[in-house]
């Protein structure tokens, strides 16, 4: 099926499922975000004996209240059962720094299918080293954070969501903030705790919590704390309501 929603899926746990966006089959393992963009066929398919579980985020309130919902069925399966190691997006879109001259026009949603869990976690890694050699290369102290972009425009993947990944270092904490948006945290791995609305609320590998607009929120590390985050900044954005305030700022 298809809908004008947009939509991604980050993996949790499990491996063996392939996603299958517009007839491109996209490999699904633990820590990878992978993208449905508004209107585009997709379904799923297990070739593995175990469940598999991600987190589906979509800009499902935004269409409703704006009443441009639509659904269409496909076909009546996956359009192609195929296990490739890198959906055909990845193939032409997956180079760091490198544009395909076929796809030089813009595009809305982010035409790279998948964003793997391995250089995620390089780039989270590789700013806490350059932290320890001096440089200026972390959002806070012992505090890495990365964005998942659309390469053909450098901002968000989705016009509607953003998405990004956090790590702290264990006995790292966050200023408190407080942001215009909603935003929706995964604790990926490790365990910690978030100040919300002015109560500590403990976290391990797994919980989900919600940050509502304007509800003040400090994230503390008790191990090394790996959190996924995605939310509506970009709808906010593009409507210049974004207000942030953070303390001691």
């Amino acid at each position: 099926h298809r809908h004008s929603q947009n939509a991604f899926r980050f993996v949790v746990e499990g491996e063996g499922v392939w996603t299958v966006v517009n007839g491109d089959p996209v490999r699904m393992s633990r820590g990878d975000l992978l993208l449905t963009p508004g209107w585009a066929f997709h379904g799923h398919h297990n070739v593995a004996t175990e469940p598999m579980a991600w987190i589906d985020g979509l800009d499902i309130p935004f269409s409703q209240q704006m009443d441009v919902g639509f659904f269409e069925f496909g076909a009546e399966r996956v359009t192609d059962n195929a296990t490739p190691n890198y959906s055909q997006g990845e193939r032409l879109w997956g180079h760091p720094g490198l544009r395909p001259l076929s796809g030089l026009q813009d595009a809305v949603s982010s035409p790279l299918s998948a964003y793997r869990w391995e250089h995620t976690d390089r780039a989270l890694t590789e700013q806490l080293l350059l932290e320890d050699e001096g440089q200026p290369a972390t959002v806070g102290l012992g505090h890495a954070a990365v964005r998942y972009t659309n390469p053909t425009t450098g901002g968000d993947v989705m016009p509607t969501i953003r998405c990004e990944f956090n790590r702290l270092r264990a006995g790292t904490e966050t200023p408190m903030r407080q942001e215009v948006g909603s935003s929706v945290f995964q604790v990926f791995e490790g365990s910690g705790a978030v100040v919300l609305g002015g109560e500590t609320r403990k976290l391990e590998k797994g919980d989900i919590f919600v940050v509502p607009s304007w509800v003040g929120w400090q994230l503390e590390a008790e191990t090394q704390f790996d959190l996924f985050r995605f939310s509506d900044a970009p709808i906010i954005e593009r409507l210049n309501f974004m207000r942030t305030m953070v303390d001691g700022k």
